[in-house]
C-alpha cells in the first residue's frame, strides 16, 4: 500500500457470550492496527472518521478509518511513526504525529503533509494534544538516556526502565504550538522526567502534564499556565501511601484520575477510586471502586459516565480481568458497574494491545483494540447498560 490507498473492510459480527452484547471488529487483521492513545481526540467532527495507526505495512503508519462507509485509508509513508502520539484535529480533519523527531501534520483529504518542528537530538517527544479548534498543539521532549537496567527478564525491565528513568531526572520541556500564528512557546522545563501533556478543551492557557513514574513515588499531576509560566501540582499526593495517574481532561475542562491510598507504604490494603477535580484544584468529587479498578478509563461527553478495560461488578466475577466494562457515578459518590464484552486481549507490549476504550462522539459506541485473535485489532461496541 501507498499513501491514499484505500480499500473496503468486511466487519465481522461477534457476540459475547456472558452478556450477549454483540459487536463489531471492524479491521482485518492485517498486521497490528490500533487506535492512539486514548486520551487524545482522534475522531473528525461528524464522530464517522477515526484516526488509527497499523504496521500492515511493516512499518508503523497513520490510516483513518470511514466507520459508515468502512473505508480504510493510508495517510503516511514514513520512518519511525510512533503508533500512540497522534492527534487528530477533528474541525479541520489534520492529523498530527511524529516521524522520529519530526513533528508533521497530514491532511486526511488532501493528504499534503508539513513539517512543524524538529526536535532536538538527544531527546525523546511525547504524544500530542490539541485544542477542539485546532489551533493549539502540546507536548513535550525528555532527554534520551541508554538505560543501564534493559537486561534481564522481561517482566522486570518494564519496571526498571520507569525507576530509572525517574531517578535519573532527565531534563525535560513542554511546548505549546500556535499553528494560526505558527508560533512554539516553551511552557515549562526542570530536570523531572514529564510525559503526558494535554491541553484544557476549554481554555487554552491550561496544560495538564505529570511526572512519570511508578505513581505511588511521584506527585504526579501538574498544571502549567502558559501565560504566566506557573506551575502547580494538582491533587496532592502522599508519597508511598498514594497514587494517582492515567489523567485526562473532560469536556467542560474538569481532570479526572485514577487514584489510590492504603493505610501503610508496605501494606497491598488500596482503596481505589476515580477523582474529578479542576485544574485549580477546587471542587474535588471521589467516586469509590467496591473492588478491583479498570487498568485505564475514559468519560463519556457528559462526564457522567467512563468506560474501562477491566470490570469487578462483584467480588466473584472471575473474568473482569478480560472485560471492557461501562461505569456509571453515583451521587452517594460510588460507582456502579456492567460488563460489556470480552476483550481477551494479551495486553502484548510489542503488539501495542492495551484496549485503551473510548467512546465514540455520540456516546452510542465504544471502540477498543485488541490481540484476541493473535495480531492486534479494532473493535466497537454498543453502550449497552442492561
Amino acid at each position: 500500500m501507498a499513501v491514499g490507498d484505500a480499500y473496503k473492510l468486511e466487519y465481522k459480527t461477534l457476540k459475547d457470550p456472558y452478556t450477549g452484547v454483540e459487536f463489531l471488529k471492524l479491521t482485518d487483521s492485517r498486521g497490528n492496527t490500533i487506535h492512539p492513545y486514548f486520551t487524545q481526540p482522534l475522531f473528525s467532527s461528524n464522530g464517522e472518521t477515526i484516526l488509527l495507526t497499523s504496521d500492515r505495512i511493516g512499518e508503523w503508519q497513520l490510516y483513518k478509518l470511514d466507520i459508515p462507509d468502512r473505508i480504510i485509508t493510508q495517510l503516511t509513508d514514513d520512518r519511525q511513526v510512533h503508533p500512540h502520539a497522534p492527534c487528530l484535529d477533528g474541525r479541520n480533519t489534520i492529523a498530527y504525529y511524529w516521524s522520529g523527531r519530526l513533528l508533521k501534520s497530514v491532511d486526511l483529504e488532501t493528504l499534503e503533509t508539513s513539517v512543524i518542528y524538529i526536535v532536538p537530538k538527544g531527546y525523546l517527544p511525547t504524544i500530542l494534544s490539541i485544542t477542539p479548534d485546532g489551533r493549539y498543539l502540546v507536548f513535550a521532549f525528555f532527554e534520551e538516556f541508554e538505560l543501564s537496567s534493559l537486561k534481564g527478564r522481561v517482566y522486570r525491565r518494564v519496571y526498571h526502565r520507569s525507576l530509572e528513568y525517574m531517578y535519573r531526572r532527565p531534563r525535560s520541556l513542554i511546548l505549546r504550538v500556535d499553528l494560526k500564528k505558527e508560533e512554539v512557546v516553551p511552557v515549562w522545563g526542570e530536570s523531572a522526567w514529564i510525559t503526558h501533556v494535554n491541553i484544557s478543551p476549554v481554555d487554552p492557557d491550561i496544560i495538564l502534564f505529570c511526572h512519570e513514574g511508578p505513581w505511588h513515588l511521584v506527585q504526579r499531576m501538574w498544571i502549567a499556565r502558559v501565560s504566566t509560566h506557573e506551575v502547580w501540582p494538582l491533587l496532592r499526593q502522599k508519597r508511598f501511601l498514594e497514587r494517582a495517574g492515567h489523567e485526562f481532561f473532560t469536556n467542560n475542562g474538569y481532570v479526572v484520575a485514577q487514584y489510590g491510598k492504603r493505610s501503610s507504604p508496605s501494606s497491598n490494603d488500596w482503596v481505589y477510586y476515580d477523582v474529578f477535580i479542576n485544574p485549580v484544584g477546587e471542587d474535588m468529587k471521589r467516586y469509590r471502586y467496591p473492588y478491583l479498578p479498570p487498568i485505564h478509563i475514559k468519560t463519556n461527553s457528559k462526564g457522567d459516565m467512563a468506560v474501562g478495560d477491566r470490570c469487578y461488578p462483584i467480588v466473584d466475577f472471575k473474568k473482569g480481568d478480560s472485560y471492557i466494562g461501562l461505569i456509571r457515578y453515583l451521587e452517594n459518590g460510588k460507582v456502579e458497574q456492567r460488563p460489556l464484552c470480552r476483550h481477551n486481549t494479551s495486553w502484548s507490549r510489542a503488539h501495542h494491545s492495551h484496549p485503551h476504550p473510548i467512546f465514540t462522539p455520540d456516546d452510542k459506541w465504544v471502540i477498543f483494540s485488541s490481540n484476541r485473535e493473535g495480531c492486534c485489532n479494532v473493535y466497537m461496541a454498543p453502550v449497552v447498560w442492561e
